[in-house]
């Protein structure tokens, strides 16, 4: 007659949710790679928009040619009108 004996190791919830695993981590960078990567695509379009306005238009909107780019590309809140990302763009 054979006994066998086993041991079953558990961890404490908190011990296992602690830290991301290694696949959660690479997901959130190839995410947050995939979201930049079309931010800047969305910044670069609307840079090109505004450049082929004319300057009468530009003026409707309340920028200068030479202020477009700091207008799309600014992070700062310091301007009243700057490039908002959830802004509806396409048409329906």
């Amino acid at each position: 007659m054979t006994v066998s004996m086993t041991r079953t190791h558990t961890c404490p919830q908190s011990v296992r949710h602690d830290r991301p695993t290694l696949r959660a981590r690479a997901v959130a960078l190839a995410r947050r790679g995939w979201r930049t990567y079309w931010e800047r695509r969305a910044r670069r379009a609307t840079a090109l928009i505004l450049h082929s306005l004319d300057e009468r238009t530009l003026h409707d909107i309340g920028i200068t040619p030479s202020e477009i780019e700091s207008c799309v590309y600014s992070g700062s809140g310091d301007r009243l009108r700057r490039y908002n990302e959830t802004w509806p763009w396409r048409s329906r």
